[in-house]
This record gives C-alpha cells, structure tokens and sequence, in this order.
C-alpha cells in the first residue's frame, strides 16, 4: 500500500512539474496565437452569417428567376385579356403558397397593371411617386435588383423586394414580376446572430446605405460612411475582388474586427462588426484558471485512484467467487459461507440446512445436442434456482452440480427444495430435454464440521439418484 502511493504521488509531482512549465513558457508567446485564434474565430463566425443570409436571400432571387422566364407568363403577357385576369392571379397565388412569400407580383409593361396575388392592385403612373421605382428599375442595365420599399398593398410595411425583368426572345421588356419579403423575417436572422455570436450585423448598399439592419430607424435613413469607424476603412469596405475583408486594431487588449462580404447574388454588402477585447482577455486569464485547475486537480488524484485500486480489489473478490456462466457464484463462495456458518455460536444461530443437488439426464443433451444446448439449460436451471431461492444460498459446485444453504430446519427446507424440483419437472423448456433434479439435504447438528455435513448431504443425493432420480431426500 505504502509503494503505491509513492508511485502516485511521485506521477502527480512529474505532471504538475511539466504542465508548469509548458504554462509558463507558453505564456510568453501566447499573445500571437491567442490573436490569431481570435481572428479565426470572428472570420468563422462572419463566414457562417453570410453563408445564412446569403440562402436565405438567394432563394427569393431565384424564384423571381423562375418567374420571369416562365412560358405561361410571357403567353399571358403577349395575349393580355382582361378575362384571363384570374388566370395569372391564381398563379401569383399559387407562387406564394408553394414558398410562402409575403408579396408575390405581376407588372404588366403593356397596359401597366400592377397584379398581386390576391387580386389586380392598381395601374401604375409615372405621376405616382410610389411607383418610380418600376420607371427607375427599367431603365438600369440589370436583370433583377433587390429593392426596400414600403409595401402599399400591405399597410405600408417594410419590405425587401426582388424586381427581376420579362424579356421577350428579343429582349424587349414584356413586365417585371418577383416577390417580397418582410422586413422583420431578415430582422429576426440578424437578432439571433446578434444574440447567438454577440456582435453587429447588417447590409449595405453599394454606396454604404444601410437595407437590412435589427434597428429599423436605420434602414435606408444611416450611411456608414458618415460614421468615423467605417470611413476611416474607405473604400477597402466595399471590396468585392475578395471573399472576405478583415479590418482591425493591432492593440491585443482591444480588438475590434469589422468583417464585410461582399454578396453578388443580392449586390449588398454584409457588415459584421464584433469587439473580442473580452475574448482575447479571457484567453490570458484562462492560462491561470489552467494552473489552479491542474493544481486541484492533482491534489485529488491519489485519493481517486485508491478509491479505484480499492474498488477494482473489492470488485476482483467478487468475480473470484462467480461461477463462469456469471448467474450464480462459485464453490468458493459456498464453501467461505460453509465455514462461516459453521462458525457462529450456538445461540445465535438458526436452524439450518446444506443441500446437493444434481441435474439428471444433462449427460445426454451434451452429447445429443452439444455444449452449446447444454449451457443454455444449465444457465436456465440456474435462473430458476436463483429466483426460487432468493433468500438463501445456492452454487454451482462444478458441471451440473449445485450445492447450498437453507436457513430453516430440514424439513421445511426439504419442502422448499421439493418446491424447486416440481419447478424444474413442468418448466417447458426442461421437459423438452427431460431434464430433472436429484437432491440430497441434511441439517446441520451442533457437532457438525464441514466434512461431516457434506458427507451426510452427499449420501442423501446418492440415495436420490439411486432410487430413481428426480426426488429430494432428506438425510
């Protein structure tokens, strides 16, 4: 005991003296590589924000793609009828309930009906400010554009829309068909990655206008060219040569990282901006915490491993005395209970009995049926046996033999056994292979050691089998 816990103290000493060193070395040169951790955790961070809202506001795109190139439209387009009029309603219907949109739309270039899908909204005027957007749209060298407006058919509600152009094969504008989504769904990504990563993201314009931020104040109303943080970046913001653009202080205990990509699909900009002077900070302090946490831990060590070497003994005593098919235990155990019976006085002890019992006819399924078959009955009988005598002893004292301990006079042990071979004769899975018992009992008597009573048991098993088996006999 005493070597042993030399030889853990002395593991303990060599850890604890390695990890300080390697603690206190590290410290050194952390400094770098906590940066440069921080800096790979804002990049990841930013790069999973984006690939989120570029999903997320790519679909829509596609989906006034599909629109706008749909033959059903431009036929509709080209034989315009105001009687075929719900035709192309139930088909902006039908678009926003396959993708649940908030706005799905039609705009006619011939007669310039505004179609939703729930019915024609209203013709559209050069002379209607709210509609300048369709006159400013048309004339821009682009197939689709993304556009926040106030939705007029929607109680005026913020709105992202996808604009995307009808072309006829000549590439004359046939209309503009697309789709919209609410303002406050994008709001509800940007707050959660907010929330989950704890930092600012929103997007912008090519000329730095704010189209999607959590504070709705901001949207289109806040440049961020005019704030001193992002115009002292300049145009490096706005690059769209690189998938990602990283911009921050060199001081360790303040960084601040300002992460912009660029999103071809929508022609916004995201911004991320994140303050990790905490993180970084919490890095350093961690190399302490590491310390003090390998300190404590060490300091607990030996008494963890003697609780372990004492439970593994108290565990390995244990399977010592369990059989090989790990039911019942041993003949070692029967006979450590033996003795200790034998041992206690008079006056404390009760009335006891010690049994034999052996299986009959189990020579016969080994060699008809094989071993395999055999250890499937033995493990079943022991089962049985266990469950029979849950309050006394019985072990298997070696091949298809059983010995144990009654703590009651002979005869009612000779009743509880006699219980226990009527179990065995009706079990189903025994009488298929006419399986039964022998059984030999004796009690114990004042004068009794352990050769006596085992003698005495054994000629009652030898009487049981000699009189024809399956009996129990109580000598």
């Amino acid at each position: 005991m005493k070597q042993r816990n030399k030889v853990g103290l002395l593991i303990s000493l060599i850890i604890l003296i390695g990890i300080v060193a390697i603690v206190f070395f590290s410290f050194t040169t952390y400094s770098k590589i906590i940066k440069d951790d921080v800096l790979n955790i804002s990049k990841l961070t930013s790069t999973n924000i984006y690939s989120e809202i570029n999903n997320e506001l790519t679909k829509p795109i596609f989906v006034s793609l599909t629109m706008a190139n749909d033959s059903f439209v431009k036929q509709w387009l080209a034989q315009e009828d105001p009687q075929r009029n719900p035709e192309i309603i139930d088909y902006l219907e039908g678009i926003r309930s396959k993708y649940n949109y908030h706005s799905v739309f039609l705009i006619s270039a011939q007669s310039l009906n505004y179609f939703h899908y729930n019915g024609l909204f209203k013709t559209i005027s050069p002379q209607d400010d709210h509609d300048q957007w369709y006159y400013d749209f048309i004339n821009q060298d682009k197939l689709y554009v993304l556009d926040v407006d106030q939705d007029q058919v929607d109680n005026q509600r913020l709105t992202i829309f996808i604009n995307c152009k009808i072309l006829d094969e000549q590439g004359n504008l046939m209309g503009v068909a697309g789709v919209g989504i609410e303002m406050t769904y994008v709001q509800e990504l940007l707050e959660n990655f907010e929330r989950d990563y704890d930092l600012e993201a929103f997007l912008v314009d090519e000329t730095g206008l704010i189209q999607a931020h959590t504070n709705p104040n901001l949207i289109e109303n806040q440049n961020i060219n005019d704030l001193d943080i992002y115009a002292a970046i300049g145009p490096d913001l706005y690059n769209k040569a690189d998938a990602i653009n990283v911009f921050n202080d060199d001081n360790l205990y303040n960084q601040q990282y300002i992460i912009s990509h660029y999103i071809e699909e929508l022609d916004w900009t995201l911004i991320v901006r994140k303050d990790t002077s905490e993180l970084a900070q919490s890095f350093n302090q961690q190399l302490y915490y590491d310390l003090f946490v390998v300190i404590l831990v060490l300091t607990s060590v030996l008494i963890i491993v003697q609780r372990i070497i004492k439970k593994n003994d108290q565990q390995m005593k244990k399977l010592a005395l369990l059989d090989n098919l790990g039911i019942l235990s041993n003949r070692k155990d029967f006979d450590q209970h033996l003795t200790a019976t034998l041992a206690q006085s008079d006056e404390t002890r009760s009335p006891w009995s010690v049994f034999l019992m052996d299986l009959d006819h189990f020579k016969d399924v080994n060699d008809t049926y094989g071993h395999l078959q055999g250890d499937k009955i033995l493990i079943h009988v022991m089962n049985l046996c266990k469950a029979a005598l849950s309050d006394h002893l019985i072990t298997r004292w070696g091949g298809d033999e059983f010995s144990g301990i009654i703590y009651l006079a002979g005869v009612l042990a000779a009743e509880k056994m006699e219980a226990l071979r009527l179990e065995i004769v009706n079990d189903p899975m025994l009488s298929e292979f006419n399986i039964t018992v022998s059984i030999g009992i004796t009690q114990a008597i004042d004068i009794d050691t352990e050769d006596t009573i085992l003698r005495r048991a054994d000629k009652a098993l030898y009487e049981s089998k000699s009189s024809g088996k399956n009996q129990v006999t109580l000598l």
